[in-house]
C-alpha cells in the first residue's frame, strides 16, 4: 500500500495540536487529578474537538504515555549525561548530577508529580512509574559508574548501592517533597548536592 504523504506544514499542524493537548493534560491532571479529568474537558483547555483528541492519543492512558515520553525525550538529559562522561572529579559530576535532575523535574514536575501521585491506585499509571524508575536507574548507574572511573566513589560501595543512594536523593519524590514543603528551587539543589557528596563520595562542600 503506498504510504501517505503529509505535507511539511500538516505536520507541524499536528505536532503542535499534540504539544496542545499534553500541555492540557498535564496541567488539568495536576490540578484536578488524573481521575477527575475528562477528555472532553482536556478538548475543551487544549482548544481542540473531543474527537482530535481521540484521534491523536486514544484514552487517558495514552496520554499518560504521550507525557511520559515526552518527558524521556527531553533533550537536556542527553547533554546532560555527555558532560557527566567528560568530567573529570566527583564534584563536577556530582553538580552535574544535581543541576541536569533538578532542571528536569522543574520543567516535568507537574506530570511526574501525577505519576507518583496515582501510581498506587492506577495499574497502567503504575507499569508507567516501573518504566519510568526504570529508566532512571539506568541514567543513575551511568553517573555511579562515572564516579567510579575517575576514583571518586566511596571505597567500599558497591555499584548497586550508589545507584540506589543516587535514586533516594535525586529521584523526583525527593525534589517533589522538598517543593511541598516550600523549599525553593536553589535550597534543594544545594542541599542535595551536599548530601549525595557526603553519601557518595565522603567529601563535603567545603572540603578540597
Amino acid at each position: 500500500m503506498p504510504r501517505t504523504y503529509r505535507s511539511p506544514v500538516r505536520e507541524r499542524a499536528a505536532a503542535s495540536t499534540r504539544t496542545a493537548i499534553l500541555d492540557a493534560a498535564e496541567a488539568l491532571f495536576a490540578e484536578q487529578g488524573y481521575s477527575r479529568v475528562t477528555i472532553g474537558r482536556i478538548a475543551q483547555e487544549a482548544g481542540v474537538a473531543q474527537g482530535t483528541v481521540y484521534a491523536s492519543f486514544g484514552s487517558k492512558t495514552a496520554l499518560i504515555r504521550g507525557l511520559t515520553e515526552r518527558a524521556a525525550e527531553d533533550g537536556s538529559i542527553g547533554a546532560a549525561l555527555a558532560a557527566i562522561d567528560e568530567a573529570s572529579d566527583g564534584r563536577a559530576i556530582v553538580d552535574l548530577s544535581v543541576r541536569s535532575t533538578g532542571d528536569l523535574v522543574r520543567r516535568h514536575g507537574r506530570f511526574m508529580a501525577v505519576l507518583v501521585g496515582n501510581a498506587a491506585v492506577d495499574p497502567v499509571i503504575g507499569e508507567t512509574f516501573e518504566g519510568t524508575e526504570r529508566l532512571l536507574r539506568e541514567r543513575f548507574r551511568r553517573i555511579v559508574e562515572r564516579l567510579d572511573a575517575v576514583g571518586a566513589l566511596r571505597p567500599g560501595l558497591t555499584t548497586t548501592r550508589a545507584t540506589d543512594v543516587l535514586t533516594y536523593y535525586l529521584g523526583p519524590e525527593s525534589w517533589l517533597r522538598l517543593r511541598g514543603l516550600g523549599w525553593g528551587w536553589p535550597a534543594c539543589q544545594d542541599w542535595l548536592r551536599r548530601e549525595v557528596l557526603f553519601a557518595l563520595c565522603d567529601i563535603g562542600d567545603g572540603d578540597a
